[in-house]
């Protein structure tokens, strides 16, 4: 994979890089950042997911691509992988690995990371995984471009953009809490969004509530929503099921 070609799909884009092993870590933080537009790099799982915590706060957005070992001191890359997808399920993870690892890799498969570089690292392997990787989050992007609205139902739109509710082309106002609360059960549309979601959702956007708060945040947005855009599921949590996802 020439670097030039590969520059010209990453240059835009933001990466992670988690690696305990000093010498590594610094070759390859050298290497990534010629090709991606902001590169940070841990030595450890736990200082990975602190920068990551801290990006958010900081960007308001995620990493595109995390770049992990499995093996580390403190926090290794399953716990660390396992972390980074309760925030972010679309996480575009890869994982460099030893041929001992394979217990590891196993457990990493089944949280449905697919993408691996083995150890010792080359170029042409490192590229080749990122030119995968890259396309993947570009395509990504190029739907969620034309997905600009949501129908909660006939009159109600959510406008992922703009961040406004609408219903009757009138805009509902969210608070702020109500407005995070919408966002995550968008981003988990028919998904089952249990208490602890809802809880490690708010504590990672820095907001204090109890699971009481909660409840009674979730009660606030149903009342401003279309009824059953948010159900309940008895002994689990709420479900979001919008009219029709993709509003085109």
């Amino acid at each position: 994979m020439d670097q030039g070609k590969l520059f010209l799909k990453t240059k835009n884009l933001s990466l992670l890089l988690v690696e305990d092993y000093e010498p590594l870590r610094r070759d390859m933080t050298e290497l990534l950042e010629d090709l991606f537009l902001t590169v940070e790099s841990a030595s450890n799982g736990e200082e990975g997911l602190q920068l990551y915590k801290e990006y958010h706060a900081t960007h308001n957005d995620k990493f595109d691509i995390v770049i992990s070992d499995i093996q580390m001191p403190i926090m290794d890359g399953i716990e660390l992988s396992n972390a980074v997808l309760k925030l972010n399920e679309n996480q575009q993870i890869i994982i460099l690995s030893s041929h001992t690892d394979s217990d590891y890799l196993l457990r990493l498969i089944n949280l449905g990371i697919a993408q691996f570089i083995p150890k010792p690292i080359t170029s042409e392997i490192l590229f080749n995984v990122l030119e995968r990787v890259s396309e993947k989050i570009l395509k990504r992007g190029e739907v969620l471009e034309r997905v600009a609205r949501i129908s909660l139902s006939e009159e109600c739109f959510w406008d992922t953009e703009k961040l406004l509710l609408t219903q009757n082309n009138e805009t509902i106002y969210l608070t702020r809490h109500e407005l995070l609360l919408l966002q995550l059960f968008v981003s988990k549309s028919e998904q089952i969004c249990t208490n602890e979601d809802m809880m490690y959702y708010f504590d990672t956007n820095r907001v204090d509530l109890n699971e009481k708060s909660v409840r009674n945040l979730v009660f606030k947005l149903r009342k401003k929503l279309p009824e059953k855009v948010i159900s309940s599921i008895y002994g689990m949590g709420y479900k979001f099921c919008p009219l029709n996802s993709i509003d085109s």
